[in-house]
């Protein structure tokens, strides 16, 4: 039974499309259009190798209008008479330029002044001042053994030569001349007096019991603005300070006998002296460079006082 209603009912749902007349449509909807993908324009230069036609089609873009200038600003009085200050190129007539030569040159055509380069000056100290206490001690242990000297004014050459009290020594003792007489400091002009006073004139008179008493000491430089040794370059010389002095020779009476150089085998009293001479001179000056010492030194010999750290001495 319920076999025979199931077909029944299949039966009216086909029939009744007929029956009504209802029918189904001959073609079903068509799908929708696809969009169009612009495709990519090829480069220019490959349009133009290949003499591509643009399509007449296409729309070409239309340019933005571009925006009107903004009005200049007036500018004030300042500015025209300063135009540089506003960052505007002056004219060429006001400006300075570069010639074919490298050289700059003004608009009349002259050179501009040179400007002053930045160079550190030229080392040229002044004089070593004196201490005023040493120098009033030295002067007056100067005058009490008996030297003739006269104070000067001070010496301050270029080249950080000079002295800042010079004296001029005239005699070492009052019988004992120095020549000429030399312009030295006061410390070297009191070691040499002190010298000569208690070592050398003793040590002339044991050497030469038959001869004169010592009268003279002949000097070969006493200040003077130099190198050492005489050099173009290197360091300063002590002479320069008024520190040194060069002992060239001896005076008995009428005769005047010259530093020699002394062997260590040669046994006359000369040559004793000799060495006696260059040992002691090293108890008063602080370098003593003694004939033949060097081949700047070998007819005289160098006497100076320089300061030397822990009081030490150089003798040759």
């Amino acid at each position: 039974m319920t076999k025979t209603l199931s077909q029944v009912a299949i039966g009216l749902f086909l029939a009744w499309p007929i029956a009504t007349g209802l029918t189904l449509p001959a073609r079903g909807p068509l799908p929708e259009a696809r969009p169009e993908v612009a495709a990519p324009a090829p480069p220019a230069d490959e349009q133009a190798a290949e003499n591509a036609t643009p399509d007449a089609s296409a729309v070409v873009p239309t340019p933005q209008t571009k925006p009107a200038a903004p009005a200049e600003t007036p500018r004030t009085q300042a500015e025209e008479a300063a135009p540089e200050a506003k960052g505007i190129p002056q004219k060429p007539s006001e400006t300075s330029g570069t010639t074919e030569t490298g050289k700059d040159e003004t608009s009349d055509g002259t050179p501009p002044a040179a400007e002053p380069e930045e160079t550190a000056a030229p080392v040229d100290p002044p004089p070593p001042t004196e201490d005023p206490a040493a120098l009033a001690a030295c002067l007056a242990d100067l005058k009490s053994i008996g030297a003739s000297f006269e104070t000067d004014p001070t010496i301050d050459d270029a080249g950080g030569c000079g002295i800042a009290a010079p004296v001029t020594l005239k005699k070492v003792l009052p019988d004992v001349t120095l020549e000429p007489e030399a312009t030295i400091r006061c410390e070297t002009a009191l070691q040499l007096a002190r010298m000569t006073r208690d070592m050398l004139r003793p040590a002339a008179e044991a050497a030469f019991p038959d001869r004169p008493k010592l009268t003279g000491i002949r000097h070969a430089s006493g200040y003077v603005c130099r190198k050492r040794n005489s050099a173009e370059a290197g360091k300063v010389s002590e002479h320069a300070y008024g520190n040194a002095i060069d002992i060239a020779g001896l005076r008995f009476g009428d005769t005047e006998e010259p530093v020699m150089i002394a062997k260590q085998d040669d046994g006359t009293a000369e040559a004793a002296f000799q060495r006696a001479f260059n040992a002691l001179a090293c108890l008063y000056f602080t370098t003593v460079l003694s004939p033949g010492s060097d081949p700047t030194h070998q007819d005289h010999m160098h006497l100076d006082v320089i300061e030397r750290k822990s009081g030490y001495r150089y003798c040759r």
